[in-house]
């Protein structure tokens, strides 16, 4: 396995490029305890736009169990990936497409995950961005104003 040991993520390309194979391939696979696997025990996963924040891989993998329920044929594809050059950091730009289960309703949208990398090569804290708004209009639902 390829992890991340430089200084800087920047300065071994190749393995910021395998890592960020690797996560889309776990959640292309819909593999929670890929994606798990990937993830230190410490893990801060934070998604702001369900305005969660939780801890650890049994988190991440129960949320990619969670994904999958919900669009049971998602698939990510990866537009852009990012290295941070004054840490150990990446953004990796995705899109979605999934069919909402129990219907025929296609849900595409993008958003960015920023992954913050410890020596190990594992990742420490995963934030997901993107418009939950949007996602919740393509499902014919209002998203709550806070």
């Amino acid at each position: 396995m390829t992890t991340i040991i430089a200084d800087v993520a920047a300065h071994d390309a190749d393995a910021v490029e395998a890592l960020c194979e690797r996560w889309e391939k776990a959640w292309n696979g819909h593999d929670g305890d890929a994606v798990a696997a990937l993830c230190a025990d410490d893990l801060v996963y934070d998604e702001p736009a369900l305005g969660e924040t939780v801890h650890g891989p049994d988190a991440i993998r129960a949320f990619v169990a969670r994904m999958a329920s919900t669009f049971p044929d998602y698939t990510f594809t990866r537009m852009g990936l990012y290295a941070e050059v004054t840490r150990r950091a990446v953004l990796v730009a995705w899109r979605f497409n999934g069919t909402l289960a129990g219907t025929d309703t296609r849900v595409e949208f993008h958003g960015d995950d920023r992954l913050e990398l410890g020596e190990d090569g594992l990742i420490h804290a995963y934030r997901c961005l993107y418009d939950n708004k949007f996602v919740l209009g393509q499902i014919g639902r209002r998203a709550v104003e806070a």
